[in-house]
């Protein structure tokens, strides 16, 4: 006679909070081009600066205390530069900018966000800052160069 083996209801349970772990993070879609927060703009400076400061706001505000993984890679030319931030099991985009060239001391910014928690227009408005301006913080202090439209 084999032996009878009972149901084992911790395993059952864990199993079950598990799938429901892996469906949450897979309903992580990330960065949506055409919802996210973003913006483009211009700074006058190499790449290299630009891409230089990105990395600092970046490592201060947006891997968190959860410490994602950020990928940053400046091409050997200079003319082109990213830095990204990642979920770490999903791989989901939360943080993407691109800098390019525009003239040797001239570049173009891409910012977008996921749009969810620190990764908001808050965190869009704060890069650009930390990149004009050279002084990473989680939150805009500095004026626009733009009037805001009333």
């Amino acid at each position: 006679m084999a032996p009878v083996h009972a149901f084992d209801w911790r395993l059952f349970g864990r199993l079950l909070v598990l799938a429901g772990v892996v469906s949450l993070l897979g309903a992580c879609k990330g960065i949506d081009p055409s919802k996210s927060p973003s913006k483009t703009f211009e700074v006058d400076m190499p790449v290299k600066t630009a891409y230089e400061r990105a990395i600092a706001q970046t490592r201060m505000c947006l891997v968190t205390a959860d410490r994602f993984p950020m990928t940053a890679e400046i091409n050997p030319d200079e003319q082109f530069a990213f830095v990204r931030v990642n979920m770490t099991l999903t791989d989901t985009l939360l943080s993407n900018v691109r800098i390019v060239a525009v003239s040797p001391n001239k570049s173009r910014v891409s910012v977008q966000m996921w749009g969810v928690d620190v990764w908001d227009m808050t965190a869009v408005d704060a890069m650009q800052a930390a990149i004009e301006f050279g002084v990473p913080s989680c939150v805009n202090y500095f004026p626009s160069a733009t009037p805001k439209k009333r």
